[in-house]
Order: C-alpha cells, then sequence, then structure tokens
C-alpha cells in the first residue's frame, strides 16, 4: 500500500512530487478537499500531508508530526559544547564522511552532520520512512537548518547500498539496529518500529559495513541488549543514557 503525499494550503505541490518521486510514494493533489475527505478518499493508506513549516503522517487513526524529536536537543546541547555520546563513540571529527546505514528518523545523521559540518549519506529502505524524515529536515528551526541541510537521503536497502560502494569509501559508517527492540514508547518510535526493516544485523553485514569504513563502524544496541554480543562486539556504555550501548568494529582496509 503506497503513501500518499499531498499538501496543506500552505505547501507545495511540486514539493509534494519531487518526494513521491524519490521514494516511490503517489503524489495526489489536494483539491480543496478537507482532510477528512482526503483520508477516507486514502483508504487507509498512510497520507503525509506537507506544509509550508509542518508535515503531519496520518495513518489508521494516528497522526505523526514530522520532527528532529530529542535530536534537536541533542545537537543544541552540543553547541553549547557538551560532548554527544554518539559523536564520542564514533570519534567524529571536522570533515568526516559519514554514513548512516540505518537513517531512520535521523537524529543521529543530524548530529553526525553538526560534528564534521560535512555531507552525511543517510540510507532508509521504507519509503515512507525517508519521505517524513526528509520533510522534517527541511522544517527543522533555524539553530539546526544548517545540519539538516548536508544530509542526503536516499531509499535503498542498506545492505545492497553497503556492497555497491568501493572499499574504504566513508569515514565511519553508523548502524543502529535497536529499533526492532519495544522498549521506547515514544509516538515517532511506534511509527518506526511499524515501517522499519525488522531483521537483525547480520555479520555479513558489518563485515561489509567494515569494509567500506575507513576508520570503523559503530553499532547501536540497548544497554542489555543482546545484538552486540552476538555480533562479537564489546559493548560500551553511554554516559548520558544508561540505555544506549555502543559497539566499535574496526575498519577492513588496509
Amino acid at each position: 500500500m503506497h503513501c500518499i503525499v499531498t499538501t496543506a494550503a500552505s505547501g507545495e505541490a511540486a514539493q509534494a512530487d519531487e518526494l513521491a518521486a524519490r521514494f516511490g510514494l503517489r503524489a495526489e493533489a489536494r483539491a480543496g478537499r478537507p482532510l477528512h475527505r482526503v483520508l477516507d478518499d486514502a483508504r487507509g493508506a498512510p497520507v503525509l500531508v506537507l506544509a509550508a513549516r509542518r508535515a503531519d503522517l496520518y495513518q489508521r487513526d494516528r497522526a505523526f508530526r514530522a520532527s528532529a524529536g530529542m535530536a534537536l536537543l541533542r545537537l543544541l546541547r552540543a553547541r553549547r559544547g557538551e560532548q554527544d555520546p554518539l559523536v564520542a563513540a564514533a570519534g567524529l571529527r571536522p570533515g568526516d564522511r559519514v554514513l548512516d546505514a540505518t537513517l531512520g528518523l535521523g537524529g543521529d545523521a543530524l548530529l553526525a552532520s553538526q560534528a564534521t559540518a560535512a555531507n552525511i549519506v543517510g540510507v532508509e529502505s521504507s519509503g515512507l520512512l525517508a519521505a517524513f524524515t526528509q520533510a522534517a529536515l527541511r522544517r527543522l528551526p533555524q539553530a539546526a537548518r544548517e545540519a539538516g541541510e548536508r544530509i542526503e537521503v536516499l531509499r535503498a536497502d542498506h545492505r545492497d547500498f553497503l556492497r555497491a560502494q568501493p572499499d574504504g569509501s566513508f569515514d565511519v559508517v553508523l548502524l543502529d539496529p535497536m529499533f526492532r527492540r519495544a522498549g521506547e514508547a515514544a509516538p515517532l518510535f511506534e511509527l518506526l518500529r511499524a515501517h522499519a526493516d525488522h531483521e537483525p544485523l547480520a555479520a555479513a553485514t558489518l563485515r561489509e559495513a567494515r569494509r567500506v569504513a575507513r576508520r570503523g563502524v559503530l553499532v547501536k544496541d540497548a544497554a542489555r541488549g543482546h545484538e552486540l554480543p552476538r555480533l562479537g562486539l564489546a559493548p560500551l556504555l553511554s554516559r548520558r543514557s544508561a540505555a544506549i550501548a555502543f559497539g566499535w568494529a574496526g575498519s577492513l582496509v588496509k
């Protein structure tokens, strides 16, 4: 079932057409219809409504506002000189070329962009999530807008994308399989769990990521999760959050 992309009164039809074409969705003109009629006509398909300053995804009886969520607070803390746990664990520095191979809602990519002041490539397999995240990045507050503009959102299976990349084509690769867990209760994570790829991170995929990364791969897991031990990585607990652990896998590029 394809997601439908349409506009509010202040939205631009050209942007709806562009997001639909990029991410394999279906653009529909609003044609003066009230929202309840748009949703009725969608017959249960998700509907992404683009306004000038906001974007909302309607699915069944739920509505989700496109937003950076906690990532915006993390970015503002980083601006004040606080070190973000992911940035510290990955050893990100200005100019690094970073691939976020499991983009999701884009929070980690936003922090990577802030830390590196460089373009970030974010890969997301779900066209709906990719469009939703792209819409959110375009509507960030002024303080985060420049960092958001440096994120290139691509719709692709991360396994296929990694296999197609040359050796050492990125400095650091980020992998976050923790969305498979049900512990996070925030509404946007409910959306993420509904549409994200639920396959566990395979050892072969981690090897491909280590081949693509010049320095290494950062894998995120729940603090008491099983992903890192299963992959042979030592969990490094985050000082900021007792709920998150990171694992580092060095590059295979010589």
